[in-house]
């Protein structure tokens, strides 16, 4: 039973972080039930355009530096794709 547990919390602290870089890389708002330690993104970093898609808005002045950096490189990917 003790090898269940700790391989358990062994294959939790290998995800998390790769969980947590994809959330940063892919903002959106599906699964906002679950805690982000880096990028908790809500629903107020989103603006609804005339289709009714959610968009990262590009500046919010209550990001920490993590999410000021991802916003900006979102927006950077974007301009490339348009």
């Amino acid at each position: 039973m003790i090898d269940v547990v700790s391989n358990y919390l062994l294959f939790l602290l290998i995800i998390q972080p790769v969980e947590e870089i994809y959330n940063c890389n892919h903002p959106n708002l599906v699964g906002t039930q679950r805690y982000h330690a880096l990028c908790d993104w809500d629903e107020d970093d989103f603006y609804t355009n005339i289709k009714g898609k959610k968009i990262l808005r590009p500046k919010r002045k209550k990001d920490n530096r993590i999410k000021a950096y991802y916003r900006k490189k979102y927006w950077n990917e974007m301009q490339w794709m348009l």
